[in-house]
């Protein structure tokens, strides 16, 4: 099998990895967050201490930090991984050095600011809820399940056990159980929630990832071509199915996003972005004596 082929399926492999972690965090922070809320001070069943509300905050921020951007943390330190599988790859096709750490560090920095984004808009939307759910006396238990689906979406924790179970098939990728629990939190379906930002960002920050060291490597060593792969599926994107398997110049790839629309199209540089989002092709350089 081709070394770039190889590498392909190592980065997918670790991408679908954090997927699957990411998935079991946000279910740990809905869970802190619901106990955080079940803590708060009472008046007949209903939330009423705005001074503990705002106090709450912190308490919200030092949650978020202990899980998902501990999680995000960790998810970034696994992308030597990926600097590995690249060495290698280079090593294969012609003379490598490697690319400097300095660089690796940096693109690091750029990935998990992905991660203190998401983080940080979380927070506020998070300690705005639980505010103004505070400030209107609404019931605890219409906000915790507000404040969880603020989190994970139609993937609520509940404690109906057909609910459960869905959830636990949902995340298992099964599209009927989606689609029942569209139909029992159907005001959920195109709700604004943490899990439909984070797996995006998930999975676009571990590609791009990916394409940044790889331009990078390809900078290092002067090549002047790239090579596009990937499989391509019933739903690549034009721009995916024309070039697969393809070795362009810097030039064409650049006219070509500059002078070409196709669905799903990604603003940012070409190399970086490829065919848009949730992109799973990747450009390499093409080394040559």
């Amino acid at each position: 099998m081709a070394a770039d082929i190889d590498h392909a399926k190592i980065v997918e492999r670790l991408m679908d990895s954090h997927d699957g972690r990411i998935y079991a965090i946000l279910q740990q922070l809905e869970e802190r967050i619901a106990e955080l809320v079940l803590s708060a001070p009472l008046q007949d069943g209903n939330l009423f201490d705005l001074a503990w509300s705002i106090q709450a905050r912190a308490d919200i921020e030092q949650i978020m930090r202990e899980t998902f951007l501990s999680e995000g943390d960790s998810i970034v330190r696994e992308y030597d991984r990926i600097v590995a599988s690249m060495d290698e790859m280079l090593s294969t096709y012609g003379a490598f050095t490697g690319v400097q750490q300095e660089t690796i560090d940096q693109l690091k920095r750029v990935a998990f600011s992905g991660f203190q984004d998401i983080a940080s808009t979380y927070v506020d939307d998070l300690a705005n809820e639980l505010y103004q759910n505070t400030l209107t006396g609404r019931p605890i238990n219409d906000s915790i399940k507000t404040m969880r689906q603020r989190i994970n979406g139609v993937y609520i924790a509940s404690d109906q056990a057909e609910v459960e179970r869905l959830v636990e098939l949902a995340n298992g990728g099964d599209e009927e159980a989606v689609k029942e629990l569209h139909r029992k939190y159907s005001a959920d379906r195109t709700g604004r929630n943490m899990r439909k930002y984070a797996t995006q960002m998930v999975h676009d920050t571990t590609m791009q990832f990916d394409a940044s060291i790889n331009i990078a490597a390809g900078k290092e060593i002067g090549a002047t071509k790239w090579k596009y792969y990937g499989s391509v599926i019933r739903d690549s994107r034009e721009f995916c199915q024309e070039h697969a398997g393809q070795i362009m110049t810097e030039e064409y790839i650049r006219d070509t996003w500059a002078n070409r629309d196709w669905q799903g199209k990604a603003e940012g540089d070409p190399f970086i972005v490829r065919g848009g989002y949730n992109c799973r092709h990747h450009f390499r350089p093409v080394i040559e004596d």
